[in-house]
């Protein structure tokens, strides 16, 4: 791997890899990627961390506070007081070891409905932006008391997802997912034996994506499969992404520095334009889509998305929100801006331009989706 100059780095650090017995926060884990961050930092790199843990803190502190105090995590609300609880003292962590560095740290803490609107998503890049300008580390997090997607297992997966959206969102160079499992391997080396390392991944094929496994342990959300999505969103941000093992010595300096670790994402050209970098949440925030014929899918790539392609729509969305763009294999290929809602375009799929007029109750053009408000993944 090539030496990286000085760069905008995101690194996402997962639960399982700060935490010990489901319950305790690893000080010592903290304090070695935080002296590892600081130092990349002296050289010149920004770097924001989006980091887990804030469920596992609110149990260490519940269980030095009161043993009596019953919580019960099967109750999603129960999670929630838990991460209400925990954050401040994952925060108190982090600014410990970072102080220790003399950096200065940010706390912001993100619900996948921040990144919908085109305001919230410009209003992230805006601030984040402001932050790194004036030397500050931001630590981000998923809003787990307003937002409860991540405790479900709904929506970014352990804060993967969540990283590659803060990737897009200020131009990130490179996101690196730092856990307790070195790479990608054929399949799960803690089962298999003879599962093998994935050093490069072009191209996120079918096959790629089938190595992907559910979480093995029970601290964390994610798994392989939320680290796959986060990569499918960085390397068509034109982010490189790696997966990593925080414990491995020095594991972010040597990524850095262009050794050879972990499983590398490589990025794909990708439009800078800051519209289809917001157009790009819709893996994480679309509420729907539209399946395309043969003709529409090959026609897409060079045209606005009309009424005539369209086999079929699915969800449940509102004129101006981001909808999934797929092709007969259901497979997703780009996403957009819909002009009509998905009644609407349920009534209109399969249509001459001519005729749309005549069906929809206010008629907003001949196009579906406009070519300016659209960006293809294939």
């Amino acid at each position: 791997m090539e030496n990286l100059e000085k760069k905008r780095i995101i690194i996402k650090i997962g639960s399982n890899l700060i935490t010990e017995n489901e319950s305790i926060l690893n000080d010592s884990v903290i304090k070695d990627l935080c002296a590892q961050i600081s130092d990349i930092h002296d050289k010149g790199f920004q770097v924001i961390v989006v980091s887990s843990g804030a469920v596992a803190a609110g149990r260490q502190y519940l269980g030095h506070l009161n043993k009596q105090i019953k919580i019960n995590e099967s109750y999603l609300i129960h999670k929630q007081v838990l991460a209400s609880i925990g954050q401040p003292l994952l925060m108190k962590a982090y600014e410990k070891f970072f102080s220790n560095n003399l950096k200065g740290i940010s706390q912001a803490l993100l619900s996948r409905e921040d990144f919908e609107s085109r305001s919230g998503y410009l209003n992230i890049r805006n601030t984040l932006n402001e932050l790194l300008s004036v030397n500050i580390i931001p630590i981000i997090n998923e809003n787990d008391v307003v937002s409860t997607d991540e405790l479900e297992d709904k929506a970014y997966g352990d804060n993967d997802r969540l990283s590659a959206m803060v990737a897009n969102a200020v131009d990130a160079d490179v996101l690196i997912l730092l856990g307790t499992i070195d790479a990608l391997y054929t399949s799960d080396p803690n089962i298999n034996k003879s599962a093998k390392k994935i050093k490069v991944v072009d191209n996120i094929s079918e096959e790629i994506i089938s190595y992907a496994k559910g979480p093995s342990d029970s601290i964390g959300s994610g798994g392989m499969t939320s680290k796959i999505q986060a990569a499918n969103i960085a390397v068509n941000s034109g982010i490189d992404m790696f997966i990593a093992s925080g414990y491995e010595e020095k594991s972010i300096t040597k990524i850095i520095s262009g050794q050879d670790v972990g499983t590398k994402f490589v990025a794909k050209e990708s439009p800078n334009e800051s519209r289809k970098r917001w157009l790009m949440t819709g893996y994480s925030s679309s509420k729907g889509g539209v399946i395309l014929d043969d003709g529409a899918t090959q026609a897409i790539k060079n045209s606005s998305l009309l009424p005539a392609g369209i086999l079929e729509v699915s969800g449940h969305f509102s004129r101006g929100d981001i909808i999934a763009i797929k092709n007969k294999a259901k497979k997703n290929i780009g996403w957009g801006i819909a002009n009509y809602s998905s009644q609407e375009i349920s009534k209109i799929k399969g249509m001459k331009t001519k005729d749309v007029g005549d069906v929809v109750d206010k008629n907003y053009g001949s196009e579906v989706i406009h070519r300016n408000n659209l960006v293809i993944t294939i």
